[in-house]
């Protein structure tokens, strides 16, 4: 495979990998991309999973514990079960973040919270009970003031702060009682907690660049700083990995372009209500959203979620950045064969709002219908890409002036900014059945997939981490292939693969794009042609 990249610059990024593929002269489906998180009920699965439909496999590494045994053994497995089926499937290492738990209770039993009585919090390693809770999360305690809410359990326990008894200790009203388990979550949406990367998740994200993840999703994001933190961190280990492997001086990463290429890309989870008020400086940093619908439900209003998950998709596709629609995506599916009809409209609803992809969690983890959760949001996404594109006409033309809008704001476009505006409006113009992109990394086709095109487009790269990075954004049919270092030795076969794939006939006209120059992130070819035509024979003579 070649490892050149100069003549087909884009930046880092990723691309769908359309499963329904139909005959020649057939649309393809825009199908969004499908995330299964892994664990027990689908680690054993995983030849049926990607066979399903999935494009993106999570680990969580909430559950790691220095022991990375386990998680190289799935990478491993992951990877060897996408060659097998010739599929290319991303991987998402996702990190804990500062996740706030109580500690342990008496006998291990769970405690009772009475509403109206009071209960005391500390900062500690005691073992607990009905009167008294520990945590060892002093930033937690520290931070709230009388009057600040403390949510537990997913919000499920309500507790309100009444009185500070010392630096180390509150005492609270239970607002909303029950049972309260030991180790359950913690949730203070009033105040700011310091989110600094812990070492926990240093440690993770420290292996994830070792096994060269595609994504790494930081949890818990507040400000911008979060993101950059973290993405220092991560290029720092990889100068150091540099350093081990002979490199005198790799003081700067991005000397090394071949090592900046298998950096993970971040992935920011929006689910406190400080990322909202941070979220375009967010965007700025990160390279793609997660909309965590979970804890953003428990740190702020319910009601607030529907509002919030469009807007956070709007923003995305408007700075051409993936976004993830996660979290009780088909709930009921843990347990039950089939989801609710609300679960069903939740899924369509996040296509219709323009989702790069849809997630499952406990649904493909630990539920009893693993296979089962990812074939029914394949179905449900499917049909509801019908209706898009029965209604994409008469919505294309609004998101496309608006989307044009935003980008002409800007003082000066790229190169890539201003092809992907020009395929997407000469393919629309003259009836074009795909756009084929030529790219290194893919960048190109992940700016033209953000200007919602009606027919698929197909991605074209020499690079095994682009190719599997082609797994979150919607649109893109990404395929891997030995790309020579002229455009002309790039071009060869071209033709012959598209057919292959079975997504258009001899003669369908296409726009292409393609970098024809030696500088990085730079491309600027743009060619109306026929599939099968001479006119390819000609092309770098045009």
């Amino acid at each position: 495979m070649s490892s050149s990249r100069a003549v087909y610059g884009s930046s880092s990024s990723s691309c769908l990998f359309v499963r329904s593929v139909r005959r020649a002269k057939t649309c393809i489906s825009r199908a969004r991309a499908r995330v299964a998180t892994l664990g027990p009920a689908s680690e054993v699965r995983l030849d049926e999973m990607i066979l399903a439909g999935v494009n993106v496999f999570r680990l969580n590494f909430s559950h790691s514990r220095g022991d990375f045994a386990p998680y190289v053994a799935v990478i491993t497995k992951i990877r060897e079960a996408a060659t097998r089926l010739n599929k290319p499937v991303a991987i998402l290492g996702d990190l804990q973040g500062p996740k706030f738990r109580i500690g342990e209770l008496e006998d291990h039993k769970a405690v009772d919270l009475v509403k109206g009585k009071r209960i005391q919090m500390s900062v500690g390693a005691t073992v607990g009970n009905s009167q008294h809770i520990y945590t060892k999360n002093a930033a937690v305690v520290n931070g709230l003031s009388v009057g600040h809410k403390v949510l537990l359990d997913d919000g499920f326990l309500e507790l309100k702060v009444v009185e500070r008894v010392s630096p180390d200790s509150i005492v609270c009203e239970v607002v909303v009682g029950g049972k309260l388990g030991e180790k359950k979550g913690i949730n203070v949406p009033d105040i700011l907690v310091s989110s600094k990367l812990s070492e926990k998740d240093k440690e993770d994200a420290t292996f994830a660049v070792s096994q060269e993840l595609d994504y790494i999703a930081a949890s818990f994001v507040q400000t911008a700083d979060d993101i950059l933190e973290l993405r220092e961190w991560i290029t720092s280990h990889a100068s150091k990995e540099l350093k081990e492997k002979g490199d005198a001086n790799p003081s700067n990463i991005s000397n090394h372009p071949q090592w900046r290429a298998k950096l993970p890309l971040i992935i920011a989870k929006i689910e406190k209500p400080q990322a909202i008020d941070h979220i375009h400086s967010i965007l700025e940093a990160t390279d793609g959203i997660m909309v965590a619908r979970g804890d953003l439900g428990v740190e702020m209003s319910l009601e607030r979620v529907p509002a919030i998950q469009k807007m956070l998709i709007e923003l995305c596709n408007q700075a051409q950045k993936p976004v993830i629609t996660a979290t009780q995506m088909l709930q009921t599916m843990i347990d039950n064969p089939v989801p609710t009809r609300a679960e069903v409209s939740d899924v369509a609803n996040a296509v219709f709002d323009g989702s790069d992809a849809v997630m499952l969690s406990a649904e493909s983890a630990v539920g009893q219908y693993p296979v089962q959760a990812v074939q029914t949001m394949v179905r449900i996404i499917e049909e509801a890409e019908k209706d898009l594109g029965q209604a994409i006409h008469r919505q294309q033309n609004a998101l496309f002036l608006e989307l044009r809008r935003v980008v002409s704001k800007e003082e000066k476009l790229s190169p890539s900014q201003a092809l992907a505006q020009l395929a997407v409006t000469a393919a629309r113009k003259t009836d074009c059945k795909a756009i084929i992109v030529i790219s290194y990394t893919g960048l190109m086709a992940c700016r033209i997939s953000k200007f919602k095109p009606d027919m698929p487009i197909i991605a074209f790269t020499a690079d095994p981490v682009s190719y599997r990075r082609m797994a979150l954004i919607a649109s893109v049919f990404p395929v891997l292939k030995k790309l020579g270092p002229s455009f002309d030795e790039a071009m060869q076969g071209i033709d012959e693969s598209v057919l292959q794939l079975g997504f258009l006939a001899a003669g369908d006209p296409v726009v292409m794009c393609a970098g024809v120059t030696d500088v990085a992130h730079f491309s600027n070819l743009l060619k109306i042609t026929h599939i099968g035509g001479a006119d390819n024979k000609k092309a770098a003579q045009q």
